[in-house]
């Protein structure tokens, strides 16, 4: 456009054409200048992810940060697949961020990616752009944080919890026949199940406590692998095996895990919810 500016202002000897044409080239001199220093001297830091489960974006919790004091606008965050042979092929972005200013010398982005399958999902390369101040220009960076996130598998099944009977009597605590003995108290734990919190006890003391059990009896729940043998399918089975232990959890059964190379004691509460999903992940196909 400022190409065929100059060309009229040239043939028609106009000084106005010519003005517009000479600032429409200022500006965009300047737009190039300020997009460049728009990502300049900007660090990039990670701050965490939680686990989720198959299907579910992966949010990867990120900081950008400005080492040089100056406020920036306009940032999109995506994350690259992992670049092939061919020197032609231009890489795939998936996931999405944004940032849309930095006063503070520091800002939070999220940055969302799809999950496909269970495992573990490393962020890998981000590229980091942007189109300030007038969207004439991109410009880019690339960093590559360590960071990645647990895909724990889907939790579905039509197969019935084990010991889903005897669950009615579990939650009726220590009067119901069977169920372990009760043995002392101990401080609470993060992950230990609420139903465990002895709450009268803990009134009088300065933390929590939580009723520690022994023995055994009708109250332990066994999610065996070979229980799932009819399903077929390794990924089907997984997926039953989660399924199974998010139940437990929630109708506040003891419950352990036995899969191929792994078995998992009877245990209770979110932390040992956390250690079986962890387990089912990261099973080998």
């Amino acid at each position: 456009m400022i190409g065929l500016v100059l060309i009229g202002a040239t043939n028609y000897d106009n000084a106005l054409a010519f003005v517009l044409c000479f600032l429409l080239l200022a500006l965009s001199f300047s737009a190039m200048l300020r997009t460049w220093r728009n990502l300049a001297g900007l660090a990039l830091e990670t701050r965490g992810v939680r686990s989720v489960y198959a299907g579910q974006p992966a949010c990867f919790e990120l900081t950008l940060h400005d080492t040089q004091q100056r406020v920036r606008y306009s940032f999109v965050l995506r994350r690259l697949q992992p670049k092939k042979s061919l020197w032609w092929w231009r890489p795939k972005r998936e996931g999405h961020g944004e940032c849309p200013v930095i006063d503070t010398g520091t800002a939070p982005v999220t940055l969302h990616v799809p999950t496909h399958q269970r495992g573990w999902l490393a962020l890998g390369r981000v590229e980091i752009a942007s189109r300030y101040p007038l969207g004439l220009f991109h410009s880019w960076a690339y960093f590559r944080p360590e960071l990645r996130c647990l895909v724990y598998p889907v939790p579905r099944g039509a197969l019935a919890l084990p010991g889903a009977d005897f669950a009615d009597r579990h939650a009726q605590g220590s009067a119901g026949a069977g169920m372990d003995d009760f043995a002392e108290l101990r401080a609470y734990v993060v992950g230990d199940s609420l139903r465990s919190v002895h709450w009268k006890a803990s009134a009088r003391s300065e933390g929590l406590l939580v009723k520690k059990m022994q023995g055994g009896g009708p109250g332990d729940c066994w999610l065996r692998w070979r229980d799932t043998a009819s399903l077929g399918d390794p990924e089907a089975r997984i997926s039953q095996l989660a399924g199974w232990s998010v139940a437990a959890e929630r109708a506040g059964l003891r419950y352990g895990l036995e899969i191929p190379g792994l078995e998992l004691a009877p245990d209770a509460g979110l932390a040992h919810r956390e250690r079986a999903l962890r387990a089912l992940a990261l099973l080998p196909a």
